[in-house]
């Protein structure tokens, strides 16, 4: 089942989609948190979205503030914002009547892994996460912008009042994945947030892997190692 839901933060109307698979009253569910300016419709996540669902996990897909059908100004964003963003989305998912909260887990990618690892550090509602192609820091480009769009200063200002690094030492529970060939964030900044990170924890480095997965062998591979991961400790509980 997918149903459209909207949610209001304190800086924006959220979009959202859940995917609720059949059977059981209650299911697992992964948030997936998206990049800087990608959306709930990106493919890589309706792919997670589908073969959860047939493994009986729920996803929540949502547009951050300033994409897809989210209100909000994508230039003003800031990692904050996000972050409010993604609270409200947790206890959206806490208090669903198809949801167990107590088998909450996270997914999130580049900017939306950032959040993800900071909102573990500070929720321990959240089971397990999986970070894949996550910044510690942020750079703009030659130009001066982000993917070409021209970020207000407020979004380097507010990024550089959290330690990231930090916050990594406070989560476990952490499956990092990161493209070895990653053109947007390095490699190492994925290995050096899980070296900060406590066990029980596991790195996987895709070879050859670009920043979004394009190969599909190489997002398979991915889907299927975060899924093992979600798996495992949602059977515990």
């Amino acid at each position: 089942m997918v149903k459209k839901f909207e949610v209001s933060s304190a800086h924006n109307k959220i979009a959202g989609l859940m995917i609720i698979p059949p059977g059981r009253k209650k299911h697992p569910c992964v948030i997936l948190s998206h990049g800087l300016v990608s959306s709930k419709e990106s493919s890589k996540y309706a792919l997670v979205s589908e073969v959860f669902a047939e493994a009986g996990i729920a996803t929540c897909r949502f547009d951050y503030h300033g994409c897809g059908e989210s209100g909000g100004d994508i230039t003003e964003t800031t990692l904050t914002i996000r972050l409010d963003n993604l609270d409200v989305i947790t206890e959206y998912i806490i208090n669903h009547p198809s949801i167990d909260p107590t088998n909450i887990g996270i997914l999130g990618s580049s900017f939306g892994g950032t959040a993800c690892v900071l909102k573990a550090a500070k929720d321990k509602r959240i089971k397990c996460i999986s970070p894949w192609a996550t910044p510690y820091r942020l750079d703009k480009d030659g130009d001066g912008t982000i993917s070409g769009i021209p970020f207000k200063e407020t979004i380097f200002t507010d990024f550089q009042k959290y330690d990231i690094l930090f916050e990594a030492r406070k989560v476990s529970d952490a499956l990092v994945i990161h493209g070895e060939m990653d053109e947007v964030v390095p490699c190492e900044e994925g290995k050096t947030i899980y070296k900060n990170m406590k066990k029980p924890k596991k790195c996987v480095i895709i070879k050859n892997g670009d920043h979004v997965l394009s190969d599909p062998i190489h997002r398979d591979r991915a889907i299927k190692l975060g899924l093992n991961w979600f798996q495992g400790y949602f059977l515990k509980g």
